[in-house]
């Protein structure tokens, strides 16, 4: 139940925006069988195509259709009055779905013969090409077919869709969608929409749905029927106009509206996947992403087999802390502006005891259950220069060893993972909080106060059951997230940083800051964000600054990966 609330939470937290969604002018479909050679008509139906979706026109036709009523009656519609093509224009062959470029402005004559078993009659119409953008050919077949067919509406489907969450920093907006059935030369419906957001580098979840309504009720197209095209697999990465074709399934024919609308929904890619189930014999990790936080919360596979990490846009803040904050360090907490250019991710959770051994093979951690693994657990106990390689000397260069943790990481996933920096970490635990914990709320006192202890483990509460192990780390996420969905900004263990430590920032204003050369570090050391297990209330402030010797691994270090985008 516990596990239920906190997921609860930490969703109202990630809803700071809604997914972006339009629908299409309602337009008319009909879900009649059409196959190679029969095509169903009746009096007074009206075929549409849109010259914008399918990169050409569809004039010169040579398509016999028949009633299936009444095997006597058919009507053949040929290309102009001469039955010759008109110059420039391309037969298309409907059944391989080849388009070719076709002039878009211009008026052509029709004729269509009926036949029946008393004779037959011509029909003449003009078909007009419509500009852009509206971009759609309407041709009308006027002439009475002389018998009805039998037709019913499709009753649509009710479907429950969850609602998918963005960051607080990045837009998605769809615009411009339409659609159009192919009818009678196919059932399949064109959608034609434009994504765009303000994410760097996006990746949006895209989805779709119909109404045969006009919007009274709404179904996954997925669902009854097969997509292709642009965003087919749900997920779209270039932002512009796309092309997605919607296949009905069985359930459609006979389907008859001029209520036909579709809507297209796209939300940003908040969470990276990785898949470390293959552990160190895998030759790649395979790499995945998703919209929102899974139903049922992240599971312990997100803990121990997968490495999860969000997605955290760019943007400004006050790095350090206001000098009347309880238990600030004066020398190393100077408030200053901080503008960070590039998006980056990060680890939802810092890395466990079962995800360090899949990558590498061994667990460091001194704290284990009688001598076992556990695998949910912080691991504790890792060096910088585990992580990265002693020879690795950021900011002078960007590489890493490739027997490390983050060496291996890069290797099996092409990505270049590290550390945060010093002020990545900082921007990502504040979460747009100006306050001493990430949580709203300062501290009431600088040892032990029920506001440390809603957020993470640390001296004061590391005895209340939340881990395997007494008096020590614990199951990672056991306490609440920050506003972005992160858990155990504040206890648990000390995260390493990028930077080497600079006790004094100063108050000036800096942009994607690295931190200092070795020479002017303090002592050589890295940075250390978070608090641990051990630590008092003071040392959990989203502001609190300390470091070590990059080759200290003692029990309460730990660490969580991140990705920079370029």
């Amino acid at each position: 139940m516990k596990k239920v609330i906190i997921a609860g939470i930490a969703l109202v937290f990630c809803l700071s925006a809604l997914c972006a969604e339009s629908w299409s002018p309602a337009v008319r479909f009909d879900g009649s069988e059409i196959t190679s050679d029969t095509i169903n008509l009746r009096p007074n139906d009206p075929i549409t195509y849109s010259s914008a979706f399918a990169e050409g026109t569809p004039i010169s036709l040579d398509i016999t259709a028949t009633d299936t009523s009444d095997p006597m009656v058919t009507a053949v519609i040929f290309s102009d009055d001469s039955g010759t093509a008109v110059e420039g224009t391309t037969v298309w062959n409907y059944t391989t779905e080849e388009y070719q470029d076709f002039p878009k402005t211009d008026t052509y004559q029709l004729t269509e013969t009926v036949t029946t078993s008393s004779g037959s009659t011509v029909f003449n119409r003009s078909v007009k090409l419509l500009p852009e953008p509206i971009g759609i050919l309407a041709f009308a077949i006027l002439g009475a077919l002389l018998l009805k067919k039998r037709s019913r509406l499709f009753a649509a489907a009710i479907v429950v869709t969850a609602s998918l969450t963005l960051s607080a920093k990045a837009d998605v907006t769809v615009e411009n969608v339409t659609c159009l059935q192919g009818w009678p030369f196919t059932r399949n419906v064109i959608i034609n929409y434009t994504v765009s957001s303000t994410s760097a580098d996006p990746r949006l979840a895209v989805k779709f749905y119909g109404t045969t309504d006009s919007g009274e009720t709404t179904f996954d197209l997925s669902q009854y029927g097969t997509l292709s095209g642009d965003g087919a697999d749900g997920m779209i990465e270039d932002m512009g106009t796309h092309k997605t074709f919607w296949t009905p399934n069985d359930s459609f024919y006979d389907t008859i509206t001029d209520g036909f609308k579709v809507k297209v929904e796209a939300v940003e890619m908040l969470y990276m996947v990785i898949d470390l189930s293959g552990g160190t014999s895998a030759s790649s990790y395979p790499v995945s992403y998703l919209a929102d936080v899974p139903q049922g919360g992240w599971t312990s596979e997100y803990k121990t087999t997968k490495l999860v990490l969000r997605k955290v846009e760019p943007g400004t803040f006050t790095m350090g802390s206001p000098s009347n904050e309880t238990g600030r360090g004066a020398t190393t907490e100077e408030q200053h502006q901080v503008t960070l250019t590039k998006a980056f991710y990060i680890g939802v959770f810092e890395a466990t005891q079962k995800q360090y051994k899949l990558v590498t093979g061994s667990n460091p951690s001194g704290y284990k259950h009688d001598g076992n693994d556990i695998d949910d657990n912080a691991v504790e106990s890792v060096t910088y220069d585990d992580l990265r390689g002693s020879g690795a000397n950021w900011p002078a260069g960007t590489g890493v060893l490739g027997s490390t943790f983050l060496g291996q990481l890069r290797i099996k996933t092409g990505l270049r993972f590290d550390l945060p920096t010093d002020a990545q970490w900082e921007y990502a635990c504040r979460a747009e909080t100006t306050t001493a914990l990430n949580s709203g709320k300062n501290l009431s006192d600088t040892t032990a106060c029920a506001e440390a202890a809603e957020v993470g483990r640390y001296n004061a509460n590391r005895d209340d059951g939340k881990g395997k192990y007494y008096n020590s780390v614990c199951t990672v996420g056991s306490y609440l997230p920050n506003a972005w969905g992160l858990y155990d900004m504040h206890g648990n263990v000390w995260e390493w940083c990028l930077d080497y430590l600079q006790l004094n920032l100063g108050t000036a204003a800096v942009t994607d800051p690295k931190g200092p050369e070795s020479g002017s570090s303090y002592n050589g050391y890295r940075v250390l964000r978070s608090g641990s297990w051990s630590s008092n209330a003071s040392d959990l402030r989203s502001a609190r600054r300390t470091g070590s010797a990059s080759s200290s691994g003692n029990q309460v270090n730990g660490f969580r990966v991140a990705l920079t985008l370029n």
